[in-house]
């Protein structure tokens, strides 16, 4: 037998693609859609074979998706081409996922081609925002929403989308005068990143928002109305927010580097259960000590980025309160700066042993990794050795603590 004869295999059993159950099609189609680029874009399955063809131009989701990376003029124009097509291919009623991350540095390249792109997705009139599911808007070059362009950009942005739940911006510099997103009553989810807005979008039905260095052009910034919200996420600077007297049903709060903490000292959140505070310095920090909350939270984040060492006594004072206060903990997550002030206070840690049999601490590192302790076996004094050497954190002196 020739090994090289290419007929040997021709007995092997196959599958054509023309075959293939449409049902298997379809999972196909989408791992396609999720991991398409801009030089292997979905459209490259209507080349495959006739019945590929036709199963993919009948199937309206696989065209519902646009993640539209421009840094180059050549991916800008391939998605000028494309969009319309792919929206005749979606069909009446299909709700539609937009995703535009702009890298190009040239602005005023930019802000030609992203005002033409949110054209023709907005539609006539803005028909077509009425099928938008979840919005991404990431506008790195941070040129194309200026002063001087803003009006025509942010049209499309200006129409009503009744459908959207999704809502990210990063980066965007929105201009004076101009509402946008006058109706979003299906959203629930909000995320705002270092951008300039003329106004909130109603966030009344939001069950997450993030919220980060956003400057407001409004009189004051506002969420009083979200009563639903469980989720909330306050980072670096945001002028002082007026809050509502109660978060009924929040369960996660994350404030990171989050400078007005005192506008969160007489809010009640009964359901509280996750919180999570990154700090550079500590004295901004001091109104944690009056969280009502802190004593029914399970899961406790505590992020020290190396403040000064004259910080030190505060920041022990601060976190031994917490770690007395939480008699709910189930799980501690802390960096090693910390740690190594909260190992200092033999007193809290056997408080919280007695309060729970269990508890999982988490050894975080300022960018990645983490060791996980399971605490609980044992007295006070080999828990806290125990610590310490898996952290590599000198051992304290337990009998002078006691």
């Amino acid at each position: 037998m020739n090994p090289n004869h290419d007929t040997d295999h021709r007995n092997i059993p196959t599958i054509g693609n023309e075959r293939l159950p449409f049902d298997v099609l379809v999972q196909v189609f989408r791992y396609y859609q999720l991991n398409e680029s801009p030089f292997t874009p979905v459209e490259t399955l209507l080349l495959v074979c006739k019945a590929w063809n036709k199963a993919a131009s009948d199937y309206p989701p696989i065209w519902s998706r646009y993640n539209i990376n421009i840094d180059k003029k050549i991916v800008s124009e391939l998605w000028l081409l494309r969009i319309p097509l792919r929206l005749s291919r979606s069909g009446l009623k299909t709700p539609l996922h937009i995703d535009i991350q702009i890298f190009l540095s040239k602005w005023y390249l930019a802000s030609t081609w992203v005002i033409s792109l949110l054209e023709i997705l907005a539609g006539e009139n803005g028909a077509l925002c009425a099928k938008w599911k979840s919005l991404r808007f990431c506008d790195y070059s941070q040129v194309c929403f200026s002063m001087e362009n803003g009006e025509h950009a942010l049209k499309a942005f200006t129409y009503p989308m009744p459908l959207l739940t999704s809502l990210k911006i990063f980066s965007v510099n929105m201009s004076a005068g101009v509402v946008i997103f006058p109706y979003l009553p299906s959203l629930t989810s909000v995320c705002i990143y270092n951008s300039e807005i003329s106004n909130y979008p109603d966030m009344s039905h939001a069950t997450r928002i993030e919220l980060s260095n956003v400057c407001y052009r409004g009189e004051i910034d506002e969420l009083i109305r979200v009563p639903e919200v469980q989720e909330l996420r306050l980072c670096s600077n945001i002028r002082s927010i007026r809050h509502p007297r109660e978060y009924k049903n929040l369960q996660t709060l994350d404030l990171q580097m989050y400078r007005q903490i005192s506008d969160l000292e007489e809010v009640s959140m009964p359901s509280l259960s996750t919180l999570y505070i990154e700090f550079e310095g500590i004295a901004a920090f001091r109104p944690v000590l009056k969280f009502p909350a802190i004593a029914s939270i399970h899961t406790l984040y505590l992020k020290g980025v190396l403040p000064p060492e004259i910080d030190r006594k505060e920041t022990y004072r601060i976190t031994s309160h917490i770690l007395r206060t939480s008699v709910c903990l189930r799980e501690l997550r802390v960096t090693k700066y910390v740690l190594s002030i909260l190992l200092e206070d033999w007193h809290a840690w056997e408080h919280l042993f007695k309060a729970e049999s269990a508890i999982r601490v988490i050894l975080m590192g300022i960018w990645s990794g983490e060791t996980k302790l399971i605490l609980g076996e044992g007295d006070t004094n080999s828990i806290l050795e125990k610590v310490a050497s898996a952290c590599n954190l000198p051992i304290p002196n337990f009998s002078a603590l006691t």
